[in-house]
C-alpha cells in the first residue's frame, strides 16, 4: 500500500512538469534506517550520466545524500520531501530555461563611435563652442560630461 502511494506521488509531480516550466526528478529510497542495504530509485527528468537504480552493493552502492549531491551539480534543488518507516519520497526541480531579468554584455564596436548631440544640464541642445558644462552623446549610447571655458 505504502508503495501504491508513493507511486502516485511520483505521477502527479512528474505530471507537473507539463504544467510549469521546470524539470522534475523524484527520488524514492526505501529501507533508509538501513546502513547495510538501501534501495533508491529515480524517475522523472534525470539527467543523463546518472543512474535510474541503485541497491546499495559494490559499484552501484549510493546513499541518498549523494544523488541530491549529483543533482545539486545538475541545478536541481529540493522542493518537496517526506518521510516514512518503509521510505523517504524527495522531489526536486529545476527551471527548465535559464531565467535572466538584466543585461549581462553589450558588444561595442568602438570604430565607428561618433559625437550623436550635446546638451546642456537642462536637457537643451547648444553648439560645441558654447560655455559651461556640456553632455555628449555618442552614437555608441555613451555619454561624456565637460566643462567648456
Amino acid at each position: 500500500m505504502n508503495k501504491f502511494l508513493i507511486s502516485l506521488v511520483m505521477m502527479l509531480a512528474t505530471f507537473g512538469t507539463a504544467l510549469g516550466q521546470k524539470s522534475y526528478v523524484n527520488v524514492v529510497a526505501d529501507h533508509i534506517y538501513s546502513s547495510v542495504y538501501q534501495e533508491i530509485y529515480l524517475t522523472g527528468d534525470v539527467p543523463a550520466g546518472i543512474k535510474t537504480h541503485y541497491d546499495g552493493y559494490g559499484s552501484n552502492a549510493m546513499t541518498v545524500g549523494g544523488i541530491l549531491n549529483l543533482l545539486a551539480k545538475e541545478g536541481f534543488a529540493i522542493e518537496q520531501m517526506s518521510c516514512s518507516a518503509e521510505g523517504e519520497v524527495i522531489i526536486l526541480s529545476k527551471p527548465s530555461a535559464p531565467e535572466s531579468d538584466s543585461i549581462e554584455h553589450i558588444a561595442i564596436d568602438d570604430q565607428d563611435v561618433r559625437e550623436v548631440a550635446r546638451f546642456n544640464l537642462q536637457g537643451q541642445p547648444i553648439d560645441k563652442n558654447e560655455k559651461g558644462i556640456q553632455i555628449i552623446v555618442f552614437s555608441n549610447f555613451t555619454t561624456r560630461t565637460i566643462i567648456v571655458e
